[in-house]
Protein backbone atom coordinates (compact mmCIF):
# COMPACT_ATOMS: atom_id res chain seq x y z
CA UNK A 1 0.00 0.00 0.00
CA UNK A 2 1.84 3.23 -0.89
CA UNK A 3 1.71 6.48 1.72
CA UNK A 4 2.42 9.90 1.05
CA UNK A 5 6.53 9.50 0.64
CA UNK A 6 6.12 6.69 -2.22
CA UNK A 7 4.24 9.50 -4.08
CA UNK A 8 6.58 11.26 -6.86
CA UNK A 9 6.61 15.33 -6.57
CA UNK A 10 4.88 17.36 -9.20
CA UNK A 11 8.08 17.97 -11.22
CA UNK A 12 5.52 20.32 -13.73
CA UNK A 13 7.07 24.09 -13.46
CA UNK A 14 4.63 26.51 -12.61
CA UNK A 15 2.76 28.50 -15.57
CA UNK A 16 4.52 31.95 -16.22
CA UNK A 17 2.61 35.36 -15.78
CA UNK A 18 2.81 35.74 -19.51
CA UNK A 19 1.37 32.15 -20.18
CA UNK A 20 -1.37 32.88 -18.29
CA UNK A 21 -2.18 36.02 -19.77
CA UNK A 22 -2.32 34.68 -23.37
CA UNK A 23 -4.46 31.83 -22.04
CA UNK A 24 -7.23 34.32 -21.10
CA UNK A 25 -6.87 35.99 -24.27
CA UNK A 26 -7.07 32.80 -26.00
CA UNK A 27 -10.16 32.01 -24.22
CA UNK A 28 -12.25 35.13 -24.15
CA UNK A 29 -11.48 35.98 -27.81
CA UNK A 30 -12.61 32.34 -28.68
CA UNK A 31 -15.88 33.13 -26.68
CA UNK A 32 -16.53 36.12 -28.36
CA UNK A 33 -15.92 35.30 -31.70
CA UNK A 34 -18.24 32.15 -31.37
CA UNK A 35 -21.18 34.48 -29.38
CA UNK A 36 -20.59 32.67 -26.58
CA UNK A 37 -20.22 35.92 -25.23
CA UNK A 38 -22.83 38.37 -27.29
CA UNK A 39 -22.32 41.86 -27.80
CA UNK A 40 -22.68 44.40 -25.01
CA UNK A 41 -22.48 41.56 -22.12
CA UNK A 42 -20.67 42.78 -19.48
CA UNK A 43 -17.04 40.68 -18.36
CA UNK A 44 -16.25 40.67 -15.03
CA UNK A 45 -12.63 40.49 -13.86
CA UNK A 46 -13.98 37.91 -10.49
CA UNK A 47 -16.50 35.74 -12.59
CA UNK A 48 -13.95 34.71 -15.51
CA UNK A 49 -10.73 34.55 -13.34
CA UNK A 50 -12.80 31.66 -11.28
CA UNK A 51 -13.93 30.31 -14.74
CA UNK A 52 -10.49 30.14 -16.00
CA UNK A 53 -8.75 28.90 -12.39
CA UNK A 54 -6.55 32.09 -12.48
CA UNK A 55 -5.91 35.42 -10.89
CA UNK A 56 -7.53 38.65 -11.83
CA UNK A 57 -4.29 39.78 -12.80
CA UNK A 58 -3.82 37.78 -16.34
CA UNK A 59 -7.77 38.91 -16.63
CA UNK A 60 -7.53 42.10 -16.38
CA UNK A 61 -4.63 42.35 -19.04
CA UNK A 62 -6.36 39.87 -21.39
CA UNK A 63 -9.44 42.54 -21.40
CA UNK A 64 -6.60 45.36 -21.86
CA UNK A 65 -5.41 43.65 -25.00
CA UNK A 66 -8.73 42.78 -26.64
CA UNK A 67 -9.69 46.10 -26.07
CA UNK A 68 -6.74 47.09 -28.57
CA UNK A 69 -8.23 44.77 -30.64
CA UNK A 70 -11.50 45.58 -30.85
CA UNK A 71 -13.40 43.16 -28.97
CA UNK A 72 -14.14 44.52 -25.54
CA UNK A 73 -15.08 48.50 -24.46
CA UNK A 74 -13.41 49.60 -21.67
CA UNK A 75 -16.13 51.88 -20.13
CA UNK A 76 -16.10 54.63 -16.91
CA UNK A 77 -15.90 52.91 -13.39
CA UNK A 78 -13.64 50.05 -14.77
CA UNK A 79 -16.90 48.34 -16.60
CA UNK A 80 -15.83 46.24 -19.27
CA UNK A 81 -18.24 45.09 -22.15
CA UNK A 82 -18.24 42.75 -25.28
CA UNK A 83 -17.90 45.18 -28.13
CA UNK A 84 -20.58 45.75 -30.58
CA UNK A 85 -19.63 45.28 -33.97
CA UNK A 86 -19.39 48.17 -35.96
CA UNK A 87 -20.29 47.07 -39.50
CA UNK A 88 -18.92 50.09 -41.27
CA UNK A 89 -15.26 49.18 -39.36
CA UNK A 90 -15.60 45.69 -40.25
CA UNK A 91 -16.28 46.40 -43.84
CA UNK A 92 -13.57 48.65 -43.80
CA UNK A 93 -10.68 46.34 -42.45
CA UNK A 94 -12.46 43.61 -44.98
CA UNK A 95 -11.31 45.81 -47.80
CA UNK A 96 -7.85 46.85 -46.05
CA UNK A 97 -7.26 43.20 -45.59
CA UNK A 98 -8.11 42.06 -49.29
CA UNK A 99 -5.53 44.33 -50.61
CA UNK A 100 -3.05 42.61 -48.28
CA UNK A 101 -3.94 39.52 -48.89
CA UNK A 102 -4.44 39.73 -52.81
CA UNK A 103 -0.56 41.13 -52.49
CA UNK A 104 0.72 38.01 -50.32
CA UNK A 105 -1.41 35.38 -52.70
CA UNK A 106 0.61 37.13 -56.00
CA UNK A 107 3.71 36.60 -53.56
CA UNK A 108 3.10 33.24 -52.49
CA UNK A 109 1.86 31.92 -56.17
CA UNK A 110 5.53 32.57 -57.25
CA UNK A 111 7.36 31.32 -54.06
CA UNK A 112 5.31 28.03 -52.90
CA UNK A 113 7.41 25.26 -53.37
CA UNK A 114 5.16 21.76 -54.39
CA UNK A 115 4.53 20.79 -50.70
CA UNK A 116 3.68 24.02 -49.67
CA UNK A 117 0.83 23.93 -52.66
CA UNK A 118 0.16 20.08 -51.04
CA UNK A 119 -0.74 22.00 -47.68
CA UNK A 120 -3.20 24.15 -49.08
CA UNK A 121 -4.95 21.96 -51.21
CA UNK A 122 -5.38 19.55 -47.63
CA UNK A 123 -6.75 22.00 -45.92
CA UNK A 124 -8.85 23.28 -48.86
CA UNK A 125 -10.00 19.50 -48.15
CA UNK A 126 -10.67 20.21 -44.52
CA UNK A 127 -12.62 22.90 -45.50
CA UNK A 128 -15.31 21.37 -48.17
CA UNK A 129 -15.60 18.59 -45.29
CA UNK A 130 -16.33 20.84 -42.77
CA UNK A 131 -18.62 22.65 -44.85
CA UNK A 132 -20.92 19.78 -46.05
CA UNK A 133 -21.41 18.54 -42.61
CA UNK A 134 -21.90 22.80 -41.46
CA UNK A 135 -19.69 22.53 -38.95
CA UNK A 136 -19.18 26.01 -38.93
CA UNK A 137 -16.66 26.45 -35.85
CA UNK A 138 -14.33 24.09 -37.67
CA UNK A 139 -14.80 25.45 -40.65
CA UNK A 140 -13.89 29.01 -39.68
CA UNK A 141 -10.72 27.49 -37.97
CA UNK A 142 -9.94 26.02 -41.47
CA UNK A 143 -10.35 29.05 -43.22
CA UNK A 144 -8.13 31.04 -41.03
CA UNK A 145 -5.65 28.18 -41.22
CA UNK A 146 -5.78 28.66 -45.22
CA UNK A 147 -5.81 32.37 -45.00
CA UNK A 148 -2.26 31.73 -43.01
CA UNK A 149 -0.75 29.77 -44.70
CA UNK A 150 -1.71 31.89 -47.33
CA UNK A 151 0.12 35.10 -46.43
CA UNK A 152 3.18 33.18 -44.57
CA UNK A 153 3.92 31.60 -47.79
CA UNK A 154 4.58 35.08 -49.29
CA UNK A 155 7.60 35.59 -47.37
CA UNK A 156 7.28 39.05 -46.95
CA UNK A 157 7.87 40.27 -43.10
CA UNK A 158 6.45 43.57 -43.37
CA UNK A 159 3.06 42.17 -44.58
CA UNK A 160 3.02 39.36 -42.64
CA UNK A 161 3.09 41.66 -39.53
CA UNK A 162 0.74 44.09 -41.08
CA UNK A 163 -1.87 41.29 -41.53
CA UNK A 164 -1.54 40.09 -38.29
CA UNK A 165 -2.23 43.62 -36.99
CA UNK A 166 -5.63 43.68 -38.77
CA UNK A 167 -6.84 40.07 -38.24
CA UNK A 168 -8.24 40.16 -34.86
CA UNK A 169 -10.34 42.69 -36.14
CA UNK A 170 -11.00 40.66 -39.53
CA UNK A 171 -12.25 37.64 -37.84
CA UNK A 172 -15.23 38.89 -35.55
CA UNK A 173 -16.59 39.86 -38.91
CA UNK A 174 -15.69 36.99 -41.03
CA UNK A 175 -18.12 35.07 -38.11
CA UNK A 176 -20.96 37.40 -38.85
CA UNK A 177 -20.48 36.81 -42.39
CA UNK A 178 -20.98 32.97 -42.48
CA UNK A 179 -24.43 32.99 -40.28
CA UNK A 180 -25.77 34.27 -43.78
CA UNK A 181 -25.42 30.55 -45.49
CA UNK A 182 -25.66 31.97 -49.06
CA UNK A 183 -23.12 33.99 -47.93
CA UNK A 184 -20.96 30.69 -46.74
CA UNK A 185 -21.64 28.98 -49.84
CA UNK A 186 -20.29 31.54 -51.92
CA UNK A 187 -17.74 32.38 -49.79
CA UNK A 188 -16.75 28.19 -50.11
CA UNK A 189 -16.87 28.92 -53.94
CA UNK A 190 -14.40 31.46 -53.83
CA UNK A 191 -12.05 29.11 -52.05
CA UNK A 192 -12.28 26.00 -54.40
CA UNK A 193 -11.13 29.12 -56.83
CA UNK A 194 -8.04 30.08 -54.96
CA UNK A 195 -7.16 26.71 -54.67
CA UNK A 196 -7.43 26.34 -58.16
CA UNK A 197 -5.58 29.43 -59.16
CA UNK A 198 -2.80 28.39 -57.06
CA UNK A 199 -2.41 24.99 -58.50
CA UNK A 200 -1.99 26.37 -61.86
CA UNK A 201 0.25 28.82 -60.68
CA UNK A 202 -2.07 31.39 -62.51
CA UNK A 203 -0.92 34.25 -60.62
CA UNK A 204 -3.28 37.07 -61.98
CA UNK A 205 -6.20 34.97 -61.38
CA UNK A 206 -5.31 34.34 -57.57
CA UNK A 207 -4.87 38.22 -57.18
CA UNK A 208 -8.29 39.15 -58.57
CA UNK A 209 -9.48 36.24 -56.54
CA UNK A 210 -8.68 36.57 -53.65
CA UNK A 211 -9.14 40.61 -53.71
CA UNK A 212 -13.07 39.80 -54.84
CA UNK A 213 -13.15 37.50 -52.12
CA UNK A 214 -13.03 40.22 -49.50
CA UNK A 215 -14.91 42.74 -51.41
CA UNK A 216 -17.72 40.09 -51.45
CA UNK A 217 -17.53 39.80 -47.82
CA UNK A 218 -17.36 43.21 -46.94
CA UNK A 219 -20.62 43.55 -49.36
CA UNK A 220 -22.40 41.15 -47.20
CA UNK A 221 -21.68 42.29 -43.83
CA UNK A 222 -23.04 45.83 -45.40
CA UNK A 223 -26.13 43.80 -46.27
CA UNK A 224 -26.30 42.27 -42.85
CA UNK A 225 -26.62 46.00 -41.75
CA UNK A 226 -29.37 46.80 -44.10
CA UNK A 227 -31.54 43.92 -43.61
CA UNK A 228 -30.87 44.58 -39.53
CA UNK A 229 -32.31 48.07 -40.32
CA UNK A 230 -35.29 47.05 -41.99
CA UNK A 231 -36.15 44.43 -39.40
CA UNK A 232 -36.15 47.30 -36.81
CA UNK A 233 -38.20 49.00 -39.06
CA UNK A 234 -40.47 46.55 -39.46
CA UNK A 235 -40.93 45.85 -35.56
CA UNK A 236 -41.34 49.35 -35.13
CA UNK A 237 -44.06 49.98 -37.48
CA UNK A 238 -45.96 46.38 -36.32
CA UNK A 239 -45.77 48.47 -32.69
CA UNK A 240 -47.37 51.95 -33.54
CA UNK A 241 -50.67 52.49 -31.94
CA UNK A 242 -53.08 51.73 -34.22
CA UNK A 243 -51.35 48.89 -35.83
CA UNK A 244 -53.48 45.60 -37.21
Amino acid sequence: MSDASSVAPDTRAPARKGDRHQEAVTLLRRMILSGELAPGEPLREVALSEQFGTSRTPVREALRTLAAEGLVTLLPNRTVQVSQLDEQAASDVFSVLGALESLAARLACERMKPEDVEVLSELQDDLAHYFAVRDRPRYLEANRLIHEHIVESSGNASLILAWRLLLPRAERARHVSTLDHARWAEAFEEHVEIERAFRARDVAAIARLMEAHFDNGASSIQEARRRARREQRSRAYKSAPGAD
